[in-house]
């Protein structure tokens, strides 16, 4: 049985690396050849969920005829809407998702769904758990961005085989951690370990695996940098990147600072779209050969490069099982009007800048709200004597939570008070109320994650490093 399980990886490691060859060559294709690409591939996307999937058949009655697919005139899909229509959305009728769930929860292994499916699954901002399944197709996807990231990094496969510390998700299902165990096939000697290990195992075991190159939660790289300066962790990097959370300059700056590297910023999703950036470090290239994006306002209207978006609407191009047609995912970008100096045609976003659902909207001077960007608590993390914060909003007050570093004095709180009351001041805030309190340490997520905003006014229950 787990020959099977280890013959199907092989072969998707394979078809991976065929894919990723050809992304590889279309980096630097004039737009308009990516264009006629995209194009390509969005119908055959469009027409198969139409044919294969009652949700889609019913949803794009009348939208989709013989001519060429309009995407901008396919209604928008959000996750709630997704994973309530699960069933009638994928397009192989055995797939259910209860039974996917349930199966999840009893699998603590690695294994193929049905014999060929890959399913992971997402903690679910929407109020219920996200589910995605991959097939052989956007597998092959996931896989060829997963190698090309390796490839812009100049990260390739030699003898004796280069170690990589994956610092992933918790769970199973995670992403993170699926495509980590599938790389390990050969190419490279991965290790992977959860973001939820205690900072001092982290230590002793990056320690024992004397890893190449590392990839971790912005958050936790910080940590490690800590340590590494601290004399505790001793490893030498050739190369680094960081994924799945914000990352602030002063963070950038301490991570280089202990490591001798600067970190790559990665951005991949569950939902199909990845990104890297470029040796020039000016931007994360999204992989729009492999996901179409767009970046859109509240109204869903398209932003104009330079400006930022309310969301982003992800097209996958190779998932055929679970069509992801303009899904609304809250990342708030802003891309880039210019080409890049590297010479590659995809687009760009300075950065992958949070989650509007992570933005703090506080009462104004002149009254209505002002929107306070997560990019705005970076000024937290110029304090050396702060290891990490988290910022959690309460009505109209804001908190701030924060671990000291080990050398720091006692009197931290009211430094931080004035700096951010002075910052929500500049910004236009009505009587900013800020308090401060420390923790040992700050609740993370099942998969390691911190939650650097928390929007939420009722967030201080639901966090217990918040109560």
């Amino acid at each position: 049985m787990r020959l099977g399980y280890h013959r199907r990886r092989l072969a998707g490691f394979a078809a991976g690396m065929r894919l990723a060859r050809e992304f590889g060559e279309a980096e630097r294709w004039p737009r308009e050849r990516l264009r006629r690409r995209q194009q390509e591939r969005v119908e055959a996307v469009v027409r198969h969920a139409v044919r294969y999937s009652p949700f889609y058949r019913e949803r794009f009655g009348g939208l989709v005829e013989d001519g060429p697919v309009s995407l901008e005139r396919l209604p928008v899909l959000d996750k709630t809407g997704m994973m309530e229509n699960f069933d009638d959305l994928v397009t192989d009728s055995r797939l259910r998702r209860e039974e996917l769930l349930e199966r999840v929860e009893e699998t603590r292994r690695d294994e193929y769904y049905l014999g060929s499916y890959r399913v992971m699954t997402t903690s679910g901002s929407s109020g219920r758990k996200g589910l995605f399944i991959y097939d052989e197709s956007g597998w092959s996807a996931i896989m060829a961005q997963s190698l090309r990231h390796c490839a812009i990094m100049q990260f390739r496969p030699r003898l004796p085989r280069q170690r990589v510390a994956a610092i992933v998700g918790g769970a199973p299902t995670h992403m993170s951690r699926q495509v980590a165990v599938n790389v390990s096939v050969g190419i490279h000697n991965v290790r992977t370990l959860p973001g939820t290990l205690r900072v001092e195992q982290l230590v002793e075991e990056l320690n024992r695996f004397g890893p190449d190159h590392m990839n971790a939660f912005p958050s936790l790289a910080v940590i490690l940098a800590d340590e590494q300066l601290a004399g505790r962790l001793r490893i030498s990097l050739k190369s680094m990147t960081t994924s799945s959370e914000l990352r602030t300059l002063e963070m950038t700056d301490r991570i280089v600072e202990a490591f001798g590297v600067r970190p790559f910023d990665l951005y991949a999703n569950t939902e199909g779209l990845w990104g890297l950036e470029c040796e020039r470090h000016e931007g994360i290239h999204l992989f729009e050969d492999a996901a179409l994006l767009e970046n859109v306002d509240e109204d869903g209207c398209p932003v104009p490069p330079g400006e930022p978006g309310e969301r982003l609407l992800i097209t996958s191009l190779y998932n055929m099982v679970q069509p992801v047609i303009r899904l609304e995912v809250s990342d708030v970008v802003a891309l880039e009007p210019g080409p890049c100096p590297c010479g590659r045609t995809l687009v760009r976003t300075r950065a992958i800048e949070g989650r509007r659902d992570d933005v703090l909207e506080l009462p104004g001077r002149n009254g209505g709200a002002v929107v306070v960007h997560p990019l705005q608590f970076a000024l937290l993390t110029r304090d050396r004597k702060v290891r990490e914060f988290q910022v959690v909003q309460e009505g109209e007050s804001v908190l701030i939570l924060f671990v000291p570093r080990h050398s720091a004095s006692n009197e931290i709180e009211g430094g931080l008070r004035k700096a951010l009351s002075r910052k929500l001041t500049e910004l236009g805030v009505r009587e900013p109320r800020v308090s401060v309190e420390r923790r040992e340490n700050l609740a993370r997520s099942a998969g390691g994650k911190l939650q650097l905003v928390v929007a939420d006014p009722a967030a201080r229950a639901a966090h217990p490093g918040a109560g």
